[in-house]
């Protein structure tokens, strides 16, 4: 990672925390009949937008600790202390599944773009393509009548070399049955008798 990454995941991460911190003391002042458990995932989303899976697990570590304790700084007593590190694991198992959902909508998004790209790339290929075998059929082709070599813009060039610049059409090479009979043939004649 070099040193731009990092400053970039150090900035979202202290605009992540300063919202949890903001959002945890407006908790506390507002005391136990006033839930603001919901804003908590403002910078869960934020972390899990812009940032790596690690750091969303931070994040929503840290915003259940910023929760249970203005939960019980604000005033809010448990019969059992128990209850209040049950609540703490709740919101600690939100905050990770809402990041983490995010944080895949972010990477599937980026895919599809990523997709999208690369059909139009595709599709301006195909439409260069399509332009060019447009332009060749409507003009008039001429192809030497000794060597079989076509002329395209003033050059002379084999039927191979058309089909595969022109046409974007891969070749390969075999031999016909009328030319393997041929061969046969003129191997059979050239033939040393023994």
């Amino acid at each position: 990672m070099n040193r731009t990454d990092i400053m970039n995941r150090l900035r979202v991460m202290l605009v992540s925390l300063t919202v949890q911190a903001v959002i945890g003391f407006a908790d506390y002042i507002t005391g136990a009949e006033l839930h603001l458990d919901v804003f908590y995932f403002i910078p869960i989303a934020i972390t899990a937008w812009y940032l790596r899976r690690s750091d969303i697990i931070i994040s929503a570590i840290v915003g259940a600790l910023t929760w249970g304790c203005a939960d019980i700084r604000s005033g809010h007593h448990y019969s059992n202390l128990g209850y209040w590190y049950w609540n703490i694991l709740v919101s600690f198992s939100s905050l990770l599944i809402l990041g983490l959902a995010v944080n895949a909508l972010r990477d599937n998004l980026k895919k599809k773009e990523e997709a999208r790209q690369e059909l139009l790339k595709a599709l301006t290929d195909l439409r260069q393509s399509t332009e060019e075998v447009q332009k060749l059929q409507g003009e008039f082709q001429v192809i030497c009548a000794w060597t079989k070599r076509i002329r395209v813009e003033d050059k002379w060039m084999t039927i191979e070399e058309f089909l595969r610049d022109h046409l974007h059409i891969k070749l390969s090479h075999g031999i016909s049955p009328e030319a393997k009979d041929k061969l046969v043939k003129e191997a059979e004649a050239n033939k040393q008798p023994e």
